[in-house]
């Protein structure tokens, strides 16, 4: 049975979203995505990332879909590292066949349009969904955002002749487990010696909290960000994704006492818990099914967290943490996940395990030369 690659024309991906409907309808632990959500997301107007070159590819198998793969001039990466850098993102596939055609077809595109190398997987959005892939810690549903895929991708990239770019990890922290006495008594020494406190974040003045939190990016340490600082439209388009979904008392700010913003940190109820329970769609009854579930929700998704250098040892993302933790237990709320950090990001990860985290998933971007 022969595979056939195809190209498949922007304006019409119905079938390329829906494939992994397919591909884990046996698979428990999937959570599938809002299929409108995915529409919105992939359209270029919507999305600055895919401001280069892209293209979509899908496999077919006797006529019918088996593999899927975004392939594209990753222009952020290219400018930053002086090369041009290709990506990938939302890479499926039935078997190891299928998938090492896709990722060939991938391959080939990007040689075409000059491409140096090709890296992934990539976020499609370079934001927080589906960044990398999976690759340690299968055991329970992935958090709101995160990447889930088979464990035997990773032997089928390894085939393909990538190899680890970068990990990122995952820390879950169990509400019963923060030592809540101790961090108070540490963030408060710190709140005292070095002047600041940490606020949710003003849903009335949201331009102006984002403008600080610009300002935070922009004095941030840039050598975790192997794309660069995101920009203002990067920002507003992250924000204005997340506005509908956000709860403000999970995203906190933390200011010197004279104002000067300098942290922040993200979070937001893990929606994965009601979205499973659906199948793509809000409306005409999903709707229901997620309310009822949101109800129920147990987790917090932490998404980000940024600080200024002046500040990087000083607890103030710490303080963050200790406000999001005492606001989500009020809430009813039993455990966070915090992720996707990078590996070597030690000063990113330390406060998470200072409020209890534990790392219990890791993550693998992948690269090679073409």
């Amino acid at each position: 049975m022969s595979i056939e690659i195809r190209q498949i024309d922007k304006n019409n991906l119905k079938a390329f979203i829906k494939l992994p409907f397919k591909l884990y309808r046996n698979d428990p632990k999937w959570v599938p995505p809002l299929i409108k959500s995915m529409k919105d997301m992939l359209k270029p107007e919507n999305n600055v990332f895919l401001g280069g070159g892209h293209a979509y590819f899908m496999a077919y198998r006797d006529g019918e879909p088996v593999a899927r793969i975004l392939a594209g001039h990753n222009l952020l990466e290219s400018e930053s590292r002086g090369e041009k850098r290709g990506f990938f993102s939302l890479f499926e596939a039935q078997d190891m066949e299928s998938g090492l055609k896709i990722l060939e077809a991938a391959q080939e595109y990007l040689k075409q349009i000059g491409m140096q190398s090709m890296k992934g997987p990539f976020s499609p959005t370079n934001g927080e969904e589906n960044r990398a892939l999976l690759v340690e810690g299968f055991e329970s549903p992935p958090v709101l955002y995160a990447a889930y895929n088979p464990e035997w991708y990773r032997d089928l990239f390894e085939s393909f002749g990538f190899s680890k770019a970068a990990d990122l990890l995952g820390f879950k922290i169990e509400a019963s487990e923060v030592p809540f006495d101790k961090f108070r008594k540490i963030v408060g020494y710190a709140k005292k010696r070095c002047g600041f406190e940490a606020y949710p974040i003003n849903m009335k003045r949201l331009d102006d909290e984002l403008l600080d939190i610009q300002q935070i990016l922009n004095n941030s340490d840039t050598r975790d960000w192997g794309s660069g600082i995101p920009g203002w439209d990067v920002v507003a388009q992250a924000a204005q994704s997340m506005k509908a979904i956000a709860d403000p008392d999970l995203v906190y700010i933390v200011r010197r006492n004279d104002g000067t913003p300098i942290a922040f940190v993200v979070s937001i109820p893990n929606y994965n818990e009601a979205l499973i329970h659906m199948r793509g769609r809000m409306f005409p009854f999903g709707i229901f099914k997620f309310l009822y579930y949101k109800k129920r929700i147990k987790g917090v998704r932490i998404m980000m967290q940024f600080c200024i250098k002046e500040y990087e040892r000083k607890a103030a993302v710490s303080a963050a943490y200790l406000g999001i933790m005492e606001t989500a237990l009020g809430k009813g709320y039993e455990w966070a996940d915090a992720s996707t950090i990078g590996e070597d990001n030690y000063k990113s990860w330390r406060p998470v395990e200072a409020a209890g985290g534990k790392q219990y998933r890791r993550f693998r971007y992948f690269e090679k030369e073409i």
